[in-house]
């Protein structure tokens, strides 16, 4: 299936489209296919793609608000190029918005090491309170995001003890906000 730019919108909530029409316009059309998963925040449901394939470099945001920048910022963490989306990580991982969780969660469980170590080492700064209620809305999504990192350890990291590998250091912080409220 092929998405249009226009419906990779959805990857925003519904208060955000209008900006997110205009911040896609910065992006020429794909002809990749592009799958997305749904999950909820505050402020509705998203689908975020998978992944995408378009040239960051051809991307014009010069005449974009700085809320569209952040936007285009979100959609290149799911680039195909691990070092592209760790790049875009480090735009946004800092934001508070109730939209963020999303983009930043679903690194957490993919297999490039530097872009775990970017998410850890921003810990201490991210609003937990959004992460908690991002988590509590979608508990399918955290138990996903640990069996990712356990699959991705086990292929790739196995040489690391468990309790040092950053995946699992991230995922046992994620439950601890959820387990605060409990």
């Amino acid at each position: 299936m092929h998405l249009s730019n226009s419906e990779l919108t959805r990857a925003f909530p519904a208060a955000l489209r209008k900006d997110a029409v205009v911040a896609l316009s910065a992006f020429a059309e794909s002809s990749y296919p592009l799958r997305t998963f749904s999950l909820r925040i505050a402020d509705g449901v998203v689908a975020l793609p998978f992944r995408i394939y378009h040239n960051p470099a051809l991307i014009q945001t010069a005449s974009l608000t700085s809320l569209q920048r952040e936007l285009v910022d979100c959609l290149l963490t799911r680039h195909n190029d691990g070092f592209i989306r760790q790049q875009y990580l480090t735009r946004i991982i800092c934001s508070n918005h109730v939209w963020i969780p999303p983009f930043v969660v679903q690194l957490a469980g993919e297999y490039v090491i530097e872009i775990l170590q970017v998410i850890q080492h921003h810990l201490s700064t991210l609003d937990n309170s959004i992460y908690e209620q991002f988590f509590k809305m979608n508990p399918q999504f955290l138990t996903l995001t640990e069996q990712r990192v356990i699959s991705y350890w086990n292929c790739y990291y196995r040489d690391c003890r468990r309790d040092e590998y950053v995946g699992f250091q991230l995922v046992d912080f994620f439950k601890s906000l959820v387990a605060k409220t409990r």
